[in-house]
């Protein structure tokens, strides 16, 4: 038995299907399983557990969630210099007990760090959000294309996607057949999703699409002037990439420093090549002057509808 892995990763599926394999591989029940988070519990309280026999079970699957003391990111009011207690535990772990680490990337700067790649499994590779949805179509007829429609519709998100595609099931229960008519009439989409699709078909110069979901938020109560904040931070978004693509800067590097799921920002800058530099700046001062104009009561929140039939 394995005794220590290291799962370097962000991905809700891919950390959750790591786990759930490891204890599958190794006969842990859910009884088994303790669960710590780095931010607020003690290495040596985790040692403590690993090292200490329990009446109750007799194996532990000890599993250390958001290990930033293993990554150059930094967290506010979170700092770990000591981890002599865990690096003495890796040279000689409990032979009955198994230790999963999860953290987002790795300083390899760090002597710990070094250590784990010597002693620990590791796991760096994101599972596939589009195979776990086959292996779990169970009997339902589901189309492939629908699968990745499912996918797009829900951002790539991909704890929402599993926990939309649980609900299509059960919607189809008994007809078992899962269509992309029933992904648009029983997945809600959040105000964020429908701002990138009203993004999206903005940067398509799809004025009908645009004019369409506009309506169909407004509609739905959400506020215009909200809104139209959400599209210009989005329009500014898209011109910091383009000029950040433009000094060789990889797409995930990028959207890391923009704060956005990579995904969603492959797909807009995709779509932002319909646009140069000059014409995003241009749209960006348009989205202003509304702004300023409503608030000051120059005119109405209507004009955002007139810049989009202009698209």
């Amino acid at each position: 038995m394995k005794n220590v892995y290291l799962i370097v990763a962000t991905d809700f599926i891919t950390i959750k299907e790591s786990i759930d394999k490891i204890a599958r591989e190794n006969k842990f029940s859910e009884e088994e399983k303790i669960k710590y988070d780095a931010l607020n519990t003690p290495l040596d309280r985790v040692v403590e557990e690993l090292d200490t026999f329990s009446f109750l079970v007799n194996k532990k699957l000890l599993i250390l969630d958001n290990a930033y003391f293993l990554s150059p990111t930094k967290v506010k009011g979170y700092s770990v210099d000591n981890t002599e207690s865990l690096e003495k535990y890796l040279n000689n772990p409990n032979p009955d007990n198994v230790l999963i680490i999860i953290t987002d990337k790795l300083d390899e700067r760090k002597k710990i760090v070094k250590l784990l790649k010597e002693k620990a499994t590791i796991i760096d590779k994101e599972i596939s959000i589009f195979d776990i949805l086959k292996s779990d179509k169970e009997d339902y007829k589901v189309e492939d294309y629908t699968l990745r429609y499912l996918i797009d519709y829900c951002g790539n998100d991909n704890e929402k996607i599993m926990n939309e595609f649980t609900k299509l099931k059960l919607y189809k229960m008994e007809e078992k057949e899962i269509t992309k008519d029933d992904i648009e009439k029983i997945v809600i989409k959040s105000l964020e999703d429908n701002i990138f699709s009203l993004i999206d078909a903005i940067t398509s110069r799809n004025d009908k699409k645009a004019l369409k979901i506009y309506s169909d938020l407004i509609e739905n109560r959400e506020d215009a002037n909200k809104i139209l904040s959400m599209v210009m931070e989005q329009f500014r978004i898209i011109y910091k990439g383009k000029v950040l693509l433009k000094e060789n800067h990889n797409y995930n590097q990028v959207a890391q420093s923009l704060g956005i799921h990579p995904y969603r920002f492959s797909k807009a800058m995709e779509k932002a090549g319909n646009y140069s530099l000059h014409e995003i700046v241009a749209i960006l001062n348009a989205l202003a002057d509304i702004d300023i104009n409503t608030k000051t009561g120059k005119s109405n929140i209507a004009s955002f509808e007139t810049f989009l039939m202009s698209l």
